[in-house]
């Protein structure tokens, strides 16, 4: 069974590289991430998030985002979770946007008793996004599946001390409606590792090779390699839970 999964993931990973090469321009962005996680009652955990990303290249923009994560562990195989995400975003010198999203989903763990954890989370976000210049709100329905893979690498479990981990996932998300703003609709493939200190911190390097839709041009495409850079902070570490937070 668990072979049968992580081959699925590997095989639609494989197939989404090969036709990348459409893309039309490439782009560098770096994310700078801190995440705040409060375990408690063994089954519950609430994220906090916060992050900085910006683009390397000129023309260059900027976002600020806060993202609090609320998830419930409610068997070792579903994890129902309830999302609200503020973004600001310079996107160009003379327009910039500010962002309300709700999001509900749920992760579902394919391998919850296996070394290596697979896992498949999906969300539904209902995006309401403002034009700071003009003061208009646009509002738009986006779905997004993300197929992840966590590899313990010095231990026999992702749930030890001293741990030093690796990590795949590939991510659609596909915007239903028109919404005037830069990379709405996205494919993701990050690649990367991690080290776990103790139950309080993990630290992080992700690669991220998008695929972006341009709303503005309607029919621009582009690529971008982003490097994002992680510390994981969990608080009351004497009462840890299940859930370890939706990673973004």
């Amino acid at each position: 069974m668990a072979a049968s999964v992580k081959g699925r993931i590997l095989g639609l990973i494989f197939s989404w590289t090969a036709i990348s090469s459409y893309s039309q321009t490439v782009n560098q962005q770096l994310w700078a991430e801190y995440m705040v996680n409060y375990p408690f009652a063994n089954s519950f955990n609430l994220e906090n998030a916060f992050t900085y990303s910006t683009l390397l290249t000129s023309p260059s923009w900027k976002e600020y985002n806060y993202t609090a994560t609320f998830e419930w562990s409610v068997t070792q195989v579903v994890e129902p979770l309830v999302q609200l995400s503020l973004t600001y975003t310079n996107q160009v010198s003379t327009y910039n946007t500010f962002e309300v999203r709700p999001v509900i989903g749920c992760r579902f763990y394919l391998t919850p008793s296996r070394r290596i954890q697979t896992r498949l989370l999906v969300r539904f976000e209902d995006r309401f996004v403002k034009n700071m210049e003009a003061n208009t709100w646009t509002q738009a329905y986006r779905p997004r599946v993300r197929a992840e893979m966590i590899i313990p690498i010095t231990q026999d479990s992702y749930f030890k001390d001293n741990l030093w981990y690796a990590m795949v996932d590939f991510e659609g998300l596909f915007t239903l409606d028109e919404v005037n703003e830069r990379f709405a609709n996205r494919m993701r493939l990050r690649v990367g590792g991690g080290y776990r200190l103790n139950q309080s911190l993990r630290f992080e390097f992700l690669y991220m090779y998008q695929q972006s839709r341009n709303e503005i041009t309607d029919a621009f495409e582009s690529e971008d390699n982003v490097y994002r850079i992680r510390v994981k902070h969990y608080l009351r570490k004497s009462k840890p839970s299940r859930p370890s937070g939706s990673g973004n």
